[in-house]
């Protein structure tokens, strides 16, 4: 790790010294493998590792970012990158990079993950595990990664970070239209549960068996967190003070304000252990724990330096990747982690409690008629199970949630006891931690 801190620390020096105000510099180590398997067998284990730069500039509001990817010519492109932001056109919103004396937690990786040369045991317990419930077809991925990244800056910045995880995606079918979903995000190797996982995707499949058209109207909805972690993608980006800034959230003009129902406490909690564990943003700035919405009221946006200064406020370590934009240098402040605190309802009270309505385990195709209102639809996707008098009495399927995102969680009126991580590709991302929640009264239309 000191090597890495010592590049980012020359590459700083060297940038400032040929001229640059602000400078931050992220040196990265990654290593990563892949575990592909579908129809139930293993088709492709893949590794690969990557060490790079990432080097931002700025002379004036003359800003300029490059991704080094030839570290042994570190000195000379840092120099060139120097040279080239002379000429490059000023951004108005640039506000500068934090600055501080600045202090960081720390907390090791599991080694136990980042040694790990046997991945895929992991996969052929996950489809054990789902084909003993029932499922026929077992596919999905695993991924294992390695991180290890330094970070310097002129504003003052100077750390280490190195983090260890596993995901596991699991999909199993019993019939061509009867799916199931089911995750395992770890941090430590122990957290690992596959054939658990592999059990869930196979016995959601067997309740979703024999689907049948469903209905359109106003009905509830209890999702799980995978489905409502591809809702908090949207979501978490709208709590972006530059997605605010440039008209493209629901969230303008809303703080203070009542925005979901005061069930509904979320949070941005990079600190807390998850697969996306992070010491610093990267501006170099500590990450913190950040309360964006308490009790259903709208508390804070999330910041960068630059966007901090424009709405007249402080960062909340949130920035994001250094790249130029129309608006700032710094691309919008970003959520590391996002939680939905947790509720005191299990699953089988909200079931038990909902007259007619729906049980989701995930979604897909989320598209926004308005940004700025919220209106969107989404396709569930896998176990679609209908929801009478208080039972499960079948599956449906060719449906969609044509509704508005702020009126989804201003519905919000019951949430688990138990909140799972989820993270799946751009879907679910960033990974969040989330309870089941149930929504009511939402719109429900025909997808096909």
């Amino acid at each position: 790790m000191k090597a890495l801190r010592d590049t980012a620390e020359e590459l700083v020096e060297v940038a400032r010294t040929a001229g640059a105000r602000d400078v931050v510099c992220e040196v990265i180590e990654s290593a990563v493998q892949q575990v592909r398997f579908s129809n139930s067998e293993i088709d492709a284990v893949n590794s690969w590792s990557e060490k790079h730069a990432n080097l931002f500039v700025a002379i004036g509001k003359r800003t300029l970012v490059s991704d080094l990817r030839d570290l042994d010519r570190g000195e000379s492109l840092a120099k060139e990158l120097v040279a080239s932001a002379t000429r490059a056109p000023e951004v108005k919103g640039y506000g500068g990079i934090g600055t501080g004396r600045f202090k960081y937690g720390s907390r090791k990786a599991d080694q136990g993950i980042a040694k790990l040369r046997d991945a895929p045991r992991f996969v052929l317990d996950a489809i054990s595990g789902a084909t003993s419930a029932g499922a026929n077809n077992v596919g999905g991925t695993m991924f294992i990664r390695h991180h290890r990244t330094a970070i310097a800056s002129s504003g003052g910045a100077l750390a280490t970070d190195e983090t260890s995880s596993m995901d596991l995606s699991v999909r199993a079918f019993s019939q061509p239209e009867a799916s199931g979903h089911a995750l395992c995000c770890a941090s430590r190797l122990a957290s690992m549960k596959a054939r658990e996982t592999g059990e869930r995707a196979g016995e959601l499949s067997m309740k979703a068996r024999n689907p049948v058209q469903g209905d359109e109207g106003k009905l509830d909805i209890i999702a799980e967190p995978l489905l409502t972690g591809s809702l908090m993608h949207f979501t978490a980006d709208m709590l972006s003070a530059l997605i605010v800034e440039i008209g493209q959230s629901m969230y303008g003009k809303k703080l203070g304000k009542q925005v979901a129902s005061k069930e509904i406490t979320l949070v941005d909690d990079p600190l807390m252990d998850s697969i996306s564990r992070r010491s610093f943003d990267h501006e170099g700035v500590p990450t913190r724990r950040n309360v964006l919405i308490k009790n259903g009221v709208l508390k804070s946006l999330m910041h960068n330096t630059s966007t901090g200064k424009r709405f007249k406020t402080n960062t909340t370590a949130n920035a994001g990747p250094l790249v130029p934009t129309l608006f700032s240098v710094t691309a919008q402040p970003e959520a590391f982690h996002p939680v939905i605190e947790a509720g005191d309802w299990s699953v089988e009270e909200m079931i038990s409690e909902t007259k007619d309505g729906l049980y989701l385990n995930n979604t897909w195709y989320t598209r926004f008629q308005n940004y700025s209102t919220g209106d969107f639809s989404t396709i569930p996707r896998d176990a679609i199970l209908r929801i009478k008098d208080g039972e499960i009495v079948g599956a449906v399927k060719n449906i969609r949630i044509s509704d508005n995102m702020m009126n989804f969680w201003k519905s919000v009126d019951a949430l688990s006891k138990n909140s799972e991580e989820v993270y799946w590709w751009d879907e679910a991302s960033p990974p969040s931690t989330l309870p089941v929640l149930r929504a009511r009264a939402m719109n429900i239309t025909r997808s096909a």
